[in-house]
């Protein structure tokens, strides 16, 4: 009986997470060569983002970098600009932080903007965000790098 319980649950645990994930809308990037900008589309087709930007990537870790006007920023998963289009480039989120460039510096963002590692830096990156270097950043300064802790 405890066994048929256990099964149970964790029938209805995979059940859940599997609606879960299919209830969540996930955008995609799409072309309209009527105006030859870029939008997001949901699963269904709908429209959500009109297509307004010169480039669209897709979904990483909840964010989605766009460029208008050759400026980056980042979208949320509903279509909203949440970092704003100020940057010269991005690059995904790994570990809840992104890569950013300003001119001819870089820094690290997290996923509302806030800039955790100053745009200063000659270059910077977070590979290792899921990994044996959580929380930590490389930076180069002067010609060398080095391992940096992220502000929160």
């Amino acid at each position: 009986m405890i066994i048929k319980k256990l099964k149970m649950k964790i029938i209805f645990f995979f059940v859940a997470l599997f609606w879960g994930c299919q209830l969540r809308a996930q955008l995609s990037p799409f072309y309209s060569p009527v105006n030859d900008k870029y939008g997001y589309k949901d699963q269904k087709g709908k429209v959500i983002v009109e297509p307004k930007y010169d480039l669209a990537y897709s979904f990483e870790e909840g964010r989605a970098a766009v460029r208008l006007n050759g400026k980056y920023g980042y979208l949320s998963e509903d279509g909203k600009e949440i970092v704003s289009l100020k940057y010269d480039n991005t690059w995904k989120f790994i570990g809840s932080y992104a890569t950013v460039r300003l001119g001819d510096t870089y820094g690290l963002i997290d996923k509302q903007g806030k800039e955790v590692v100053p745009v200063v830096y000659e270059n910077a990156n977070n590979y290792h965000g899921a990994c044996c270097y959580k929380g930590m950043a490389h930076v180069k300064q002067n010609g060398k790098w080095k391992i940096i802790h992220i502000a929160k």
